[in-house]
């Protein structure tokens, strides 16, 4: 019989919430103590709950034990906030084109001499983006690895970057941390090597909450 999820506690009522880093959390921003979990899972007698307060920000990880009768809250983890995505800088290249030759829907894109979207007035280069695991309780390593998954199996890609029109390509990760413990950001060997065989740079922008 599968086990039930952990408990749906807000965070002010869990025994991480005692913690020293929990504490001078609450201190800073007092609205984290009604936060309730946005994501919980169970994997055998382990369970996790997640606990965030915006959709890119960072994400604390609780930890749970099944114990027969009840769960056991155990340790947490601070989860950088992370957003990843393919990234094209154009000039004269329709956005459209990068959509067709890739089968993906760009999650914003617009064409050189557009309107962009913060209504600056015409904008001198166009863009196209693909984001992976939007607003996802993921690692940002997972999700640079789903998008490196992602591009591997578009034959397309090859024939986006050889075309005449594109600026700059890269794998742009946001990450957002927490100021009382920013976490790490580290890609196995595997993943850097796909990003060299791919040729995309990696652009790393960071900031905390």
């Amino acid at each position: 019989m599968p086990l039930l999820a952990p408990p749906g506690l807000p965070f002010v009522r869990l025994r991480a919430s005692r913690s020293d880093l929990a504490r001078r959390l609450l201190e800073r921003r007092p609205e984290w103590a009604h936060a309730t979990p946005g994501s919980s899972s169970v994997s055998g007698d382990r369970g996790v709950t997640c606990y965030r307060l915006a959709a890119e920000s960072f994400f604390v990880q609780v930890h749970w034990r099944w114990l027969g009768d009840g769960w056991d809250e155990r340790d947490l983890d601070v989860v950088p906030g992370a957003v990843v995505a393919l990234r094209f800088v154009l000039d004269e290249l329709d956005p459209a084109v990068v959509s067709r030759l890739l089968d993906l829907v760009p999650t914003r894109a617009f064409a050189r001499g557009e309107r962009g979207p913060r209504g600056r007035g015409l904008d001198d280069e166009g863009l196209w983006i693909h984001e992976v695991l939007p607003g996802g309780f993921r690692f940002p390593e997972e999700k640079v690895a789903e998008l490196l998954a992602l591009l591997r199996a578009r034959p397309g890609f090859g024939e986006v970057l050889r075309r005449r029109g594109v600026r700059w390509a890269g794998v742009t990760v946001k990450l957002r941390g927490c100021l009382e413990r920013m976490g790490g950001f580290v890609l196995e060997p595997a993943l850097l090597e796909d990003l060299v065989g791919l040729s995309l740079p990696l652009d790393l922008e960071l900031a905390a909450d």
